[in-house]
């Protein structure tokens, strides 16, 4: 009998045992996928869903500034170019530049309004590097580029001011309609936070950057980029069209 006794509460311990490790499993699936979720919405990337439609087409998708904002804080550590147009399909200026055109890299101009025209409707790191932007350089406080790159991204888009790292006096001021050709009296998030824009998918194609030609001289793409067919250096492009 006092065998049967013991037998039966080594019985007992062991579903005990099994049961707090059944749960101890759950919970720690549990914690991982909360985990996983926090990680994912506070990574940049998790937003960036390209949409490849075909060349022949202009498939796209209706996208607000949840989706935009995550774009243009990772387009200098991507490489990639983000242009904006109205509802006319017109390049939109979103700043003006204050840097001078006498002193911008040799060869380069503005492919999209023209000549040494200052108005800018994309951001391009390496086209902003050409025009000499001060956010471009690792200034003189020992900050990285990264730093002043996101420092003028959040001036940008907050509204607030943005003042060259380098000591020469140049500011951005990115919430008065007075300063730099900003067209509006509040901050890009405050302009465009009820609208929405059609997001496109493209590519730049250069022709011919191994012999120097300037990166300018690049052809715009829309859709998908038939691979085989293309050997030249090639570049993406997110275009953000606004909504009527």
């Amino acid at each position: 009998m006092e065998n049967a006794v013991d037998a039966l509460k080594i019985a007992f311990a062991v579903i005990v045992f099994t049961m707090a490790l059944s749960l101890a499993m759950v919970m720690f699936t549990q914690a991982k996928e909360t985990s996983d979720v926090v990680l994912s919405t506070s990574d940049v990337t998790e937003y960036m869903e390209y949409i490849e439609s075909s060349a022949d087409s202009s498939e796209s998708r209706v996208v607000g500034l949840e989706t935009i904002i995550p774009t243009l804080y990772n387009y200098y550590r991507e490489n990639y170019t983000v242009i904006f147009l109205d509802s006319n399909y017109d390049f939109m200026p979103v700043y003006e530049t204050q840097t001078y055109p006498d002193f911008w890299s040799e060869g380069y101009y503005n492919r999209y309004f023209g000549g040494t025209d200052t108005r800018i409707c994309s951001f391009d790191a390496n086209e902003e590097q050409r025009r000499r932007e001060p956010w471009t350089t690792s200034g003189t406080g020992g900050n990285t580029l990264d730093y002043y790159m996101k420092q003028n991204m959040d001036s940008f888009l907050s509204g607030g001011e943005f003042l060259s790292p380098s000591g020469d006096g140049t500011m951005y001021d990115y919430d008065n309609s007075n300063v730099n050709g900003w067209r509006a009296s509040t901050s890009f998030i405050e302009e465009y936070k009820d609208r929405e824009f059609d997001e496109y998918l493209g590519w730049y194609i250069y022709s011919d950057v191994s012999s120097g030609t300037d990166s300018n001289s690049g052809e715009y793409v829309a859709g998908n980029l038939p691979g085989t067919q293309v050997t030249a250096q090639t570049k993406r492009v997110i275009v953000y069209r606004l909504r009527p």
